[in-house]
């Protein structure tokens, strides 16, 4: 496939300079430009300076490469000007750019300048690579994941632990601590373009500014992704061109796919991303507490329950921090101040909690509110507690860097008990810019922002500098996840104009190709990219866009677009883009139902894949324009069987109502289970649907009289109950899937499926792969609705019942009309091997084929 798409013309860079400022020295009437190629031959050269930054060299090859590509001509890279070479262009300032009387510009924020005159091009701005501090834990994660001491499980013993990076940090701080989130305001390195990805590459930003004047567009990366117009000759517009970033914060993250991935890194930087201010807003109180050895030393900087033992965390085994305890505080504050003494480049830090949220200590629950409070205000006001107490002792230690008030799943409140609103204290944001084009989330959100604002304003306080958001463009990042078009232009826009007064800008989720099930692998091997690049591309490109100038013109952007990068299907992928920013500003729910009761409609699927259709036939065959439509087509293929696979082909079964108080205890001799008319249904062999002769399993359904809640019992016949495996005791413990278990999947006509696994222990896993749902929590596992199970063993078999909350299943069903998708599994594996049973024959559980659930309904 060709890499860039050409297109035919004669560039002078006088049509696309705009937007010019005063001058220094000369005249912006004199429209002599500065030509750099003439008739396909190279006239100028590029001049860097003599050591140069590798952000400056990636820009001046970049010039190279792309003036070459559009006129055949190649510009030789020098540092010390060649004789008779009577045209220059310089990336980045050095002595030469000095006697030619240039002197940089300050800046507010990220920001370049382009002059050019006489014979002569200057593209520089201030380049901010910072060096990563020689501490790691590389290779030793798994050390305190395997090693966790509040499970007992054995501690792991490398030879050469800990390693010298790991060694200095905790010989540095004094305690066991992990460096963890040292370097994540920084960026992860890119080897192959030595660089971090954070890093605020201005010269080269410039570059791509005026590649830009000259017509090339950056539009997708990859194969195809980037327009090049055709030109034998080539001038730059006598000009004096400043600009200043509107957000200083532009952080795009697909984690460990970026720094595997030149190409996609590189794409980014083009849209001039990076960080003006680097801050380290992450989970970083596991760098506290998480290790082994602080486990084993500090019991006490756990939080435990009511019973004494301490939470399991998340990951499991991890634990969760006690915010109360003065040990645990002062271990904080030296972390905290540590950080900074590490990396000075950082602006701020947040001392986070671990990514499964926070949890009170019981012994902490009354201290915090008063006892008509939610538990999640209490938990609120803790939290603040801790981080009112850290802002302080920053405050005396490093006074200018801010303290980031990170909160979590538990702590979603604003704290009753703000007292003092510290003036290095900021307060992030957390949003998905995708879901609010739903007014009512969208009111909700800025409801949510406008409070934390109006605090610190009545408090008289001015943080050191304004509010990150961390923003998810995680539209498909499940198999399960439909791949339908998510485009909201508008709405983005509207988004980032409101947010400038108080925002620094964004760091963003941006999905790697883990599960988009699309890219080929080279070599034998799946490449680390950025996932689904044909349906993200444009969002992506928009909020790069935006970042710089929130004010753009929203049309004048898209009509260059589609006339750019679709040639003669100009006018259809208009049409496609459109109709697919209708639909997806349709204020109705994100949820996918068989009875079209979410924003997309069965029609809509036949639609845009008309369109499609008909944008490939005006593009013509082998064309890069049918390329681009293709690879658009191709991750939309699974939409086409998206509404064929809610049409559920499983049989009916009843849950009948609970006449009376549903108390858990595994009895299923006990009335509930016993009237005349419940029904037990047997699971069969998967996938034969052949009901086996021993081991039997069979299930049953009860709905509580306010459908609050759905009731299931399960026996799990078992002729060698010594055999059963029953390893996992934690909740949300993926081990649990290599014991024996029961596995359920529900799906409601306004929800996508919830999957519920319950082992012979009574741990239990439970996740939601609902786009509504996971936008609400963050992760599908940490949908934790409440879901409750008691097992029972008894010699000849074990039995489950299992309570499920149906507050997020929506209004609708379960009914003849409106039936929920359902089905009831069972993995054996105390004979020796694993046998499957099931409900609905159905496939792998991993990614179920939703057609052949059965349907429960009740009365």
């Amino acid at each position: 496939m060709q890499m860039y798409a050409r297109i035919t013309s004669v560039v002078l860079a006088f049509a696309f300079a705009l937007g010019l400022v005063a001058c220094r020295g000369f005249r912006l009437n004199d429209k002599r430009a500065v030509s750099l190629v003439e008739n396909g031959q190279a006239i100028a050269e590029i001049v860097v300076p003599e050591q140069p930054l590798s952000g400056i060299m990636l820009a001046a090859e970049d010039l190279q490469k792309h003036l070459e590509l559009m006129s055949g001509a190649k510009l030789p890279i020098v540092s010390k000007l060649t004789p008779g070479v009577k045209t220059q262009v310089y990336v980045g300032t050095s002595e030469l750019t000095v006697k030619l009387g240039f002197t940089p510009a300050t800046f507010n924020n990220s920001g370049f300048e382009i002059v050019a005159k006489d014979n002569y091009v200057i593209l520089a701005g201030p380049d901010r690579q910072r060096n990563a501090p020689p501490y790691s834990e590389a290779g030793e994660e798994t050390r305190y994941l395997n090693g966790s001491a509040i499970l007992g499980l054995a501690n792991p013993k490398p030879e050469k632990f800990p390693s010298p990076g790991l060694k200095a940090w905790q010989d540095l701080c004094g305690e066991k601590f992990r460096p963890y989130g040292l370097t994540c305001g920084l960026g992860e390195p890119c080897q192959a373009l030595k660089i971090r990805i954070n890093d605020d590459v201005c010269t080269w930003y410039a570059v791509s500014e005026l590649l830009e004047q000259l017509g090339v567009r950056w539009y997708m990366p990859y194969d195809n992704g980037t327009v090049v117009p055709e030109a034998k000759t080539i001038a730059v517009a006598r000009q004096y061109t400043r600009k200043e970033a509107k957000f200083g914060m532009r952080e795009w993250c697909f984690y460990n796919a970026m720094r595997l991935d030149p190409a996609g890194v590189t794409w980014l930087k083009r849209l001039k991303s990076g960080n003006f201010n680097p801050i380290s807003y992450q989970h970083n109180t596991y760098g506290i507490y998480s290790s082994y050895e602080q486990q084993v030393e500090h019991p006490e900087y756990l939080a435990c329950d009511a019973t004494g033992k301490p939470y399991a965390g998340y990951p499991t085994g991890r634990g969760m921090p006690r915010y109360s305890d003065p040990g645990f505080r002062k271990a904080a504050v030296m972390y905290m101040n540590r950080m900074f003494d590490a990396c000075p480049e950082l602006t701020a830090v947040a001392i986070g909690p671990p990514d499964g949220g926070v949890k009170m200590d019981a012994r902490d629950v009354d201290l915090y509110g008063k006892p008509t409070d939610t538990l999640d205000q209490k938990t609120s006001n803790y939290l603040w507690d801790f981080n009112v107490h850290l802002a302080r002792e920053l405050k005396k230690s490093h006074p200018g860097k801010g303290l980031l008030y990170m909160t979590g799943y538990g702590a979603t409140e604003i704290p009753t008990n703000i007292g003092e609103f510290p003036d290095n204290i900021v307060i992030p944001f957390v949003h998905s810019s995708y879901i609010r084009v739903l007014l009512d989330v969208d009111r909700a959100v800025l409801a949510s922002q406008h409070k934390w604002l109006n605090k610190s304003r009545e408090s008289g306080v001015t943080p050191p500098f304004k509010s990150p958001i961390w923003d998810y463009f995680l539209y498909y990042r499940d198999l399960a996840w439909p791949r339908y078009p998510v485009v909201f232009t508008a709405s983005l826009q509207a988004q980032m104009k409101e947010m400038l007064p108080y925002a620094e800008g964004k760091f963003i989720e941006l999905q790697n190709n883990d599960n988009d099930g699309v890219m080929p692998p080279k070599d034998g091997k799946k490449q680390p990219r950025i996932g689904v690049p044909g349906l993200m591309h444009l969002m992506v490109y928009w909020q790069s866009k935006l970042f710089w100038d929130p004010d753009l013109d929203r049309k004048k952007m898209l009509d260059e677009y589609y006339r750019l990068f679709f040639g003669p299907a100009e006018g259809e992928m208009r049409e496609f883009y459109e109709f697919a920013e209708e639909v997806w500003s349709r204020q109705e729910s994100r949820s996918i139902s068989a009875g079209n009761l979410g924003f997309l409609k069965e029609k809509d699927v036949d639609r845009y894949f008309d369109i499609l259709k008909r944008a490939h036939g005006k593009a013509g065959q082998g064309t890069v324009y049918g390329q681009r439509i293709s690879l658009i087509e191709t991750e939309m293929t699974s939409l086409k069987i998206l509404f064929a696979n809610m049409k559920r082909t499983g049989p009916g079964f009843r849950a009948y109502p609970a006449s009376e108080l549903i108390t858990l205890d595994g009895d299923m001799n006990k009335a509930l289970w016993q009237p005349a008319n419940i029904l037990w249904y047997g699971m069969s062999e998967s996938p034969t649907g052949k009901m086996p002769r021993e081991n039997k399993s069979k299930v049953a359904f009860r709905l509580t009289p306010d459908k609050s809640a759905l009731v299931v019992a399960v026996v799990c016949e078992e002729a060698n109950m010594a055999g059963i495996f029953a390893n996992t005791r934690k909740n949300d413990d993926a081990a649990i899937f290599k014991d024996d278990v029961v596995e359920l999947i529900i799906e409601t006509p306004e929800r996508s499926y919830f999957k519920i696994a319950v082992n012979p222990n009574g741990a239990i896993w439970d996740e939601s792969q609902d786009v509504t749902i996971v936008s609400r929590d963050t992760l599908p596992l940490l949908w934790n609705p409440g879901i409750a199970a008691v097992v029972k063993k008894e010699k000849t078999r074990w039995t489950a019942e299992i309570k499920i909350p149906t507050k997020d299943f929506g209004s609708l069903g379960p009914t003849m009309n409106y039936p929920w998708g359902i089905n009831v599994c069972r993995t054996r594996l105390a004979g020796g091997s694993s046998e499957c049973y099931s409900l609905c024959p159905m496939g792998a559980t991993q990614s179920p084929d939703m057609s052949k659930l059965g349907n429960l309904w009740a009365r």
